[in-house]
């Protein structure tokens, strides 16, 4: 029998339309293809996709872990939607976003690679000051795909998000 399989948009580009059958996708993701890709868009309309939002239990898991590793800043809310629908219906999660699968793994998740392997290990997110090295909590929300994560309270130097070592 075949695992239910949610499906990011990046599997939604680039599978085979015959593959997607059955795929449980969230609304915005429509939006998300329109703008990228408006042609498959069309095209998946008629392939029988089941639009689904995660339950409110399994979301506040998903941005619980997100939060917690560091990898919330750098996911969007369809990316936390994606990874919170996998969870609650124990479905197989379909992506090569590294962040989605560090957040997946951690929260148990099964995931598949789109067209890559996938991370090997989980990893964990601080900031960085760009001036006087000190470190700070990762963010905690999304953020809109900006890599502004402020200044430093100490010195006023930018600051990034880096890999907890």
């Amino acid at each position: 029998m075949v695992k239910v399989r949610v499906l990011d948009t990046a599997a939604l580009i680039s599978w085979p339309i015959s593959d997607l059958y059955g795929g449980l996708i969230v609304p915005h993701q429509e939006e998300e293809l329109l703008r990228i890709s408006p042609d498959r868009a069309v095209l998946l309309e008629s392939l029988g996709l089941v639009y689904s939002q995660p339950d409110e239990t399994s979301l506040n898991s998903a941005v619980t872990a997100a939060k917690q590793s560091g990898d919330i800043s750098g996911m969007s809310e369809t990316d936390l939607a994606l990874v919170s629908l996998a969870l609650g219906r124990s479905a197989l999660l379909i992506t090569d976003d590294y962040r989605m699968q560090n957040v997946a793994t951690i929260l148990d998740i099964e995931w598949q690679g789109v067209s890559e392997v996938g991370i090997g290990q989980v990893w964990a997110w601080t900031l960085i000051c760009s001036g006087c090295r000190s470190e700070f909590e990762a963010p905690n929300s999304t953020s809109a795909k900006q890599k502004n994560y402020g200044e430093c309270k100490n010195c006023g130097s930018a600051l990034k998000l880096k890999r907890k070592k």
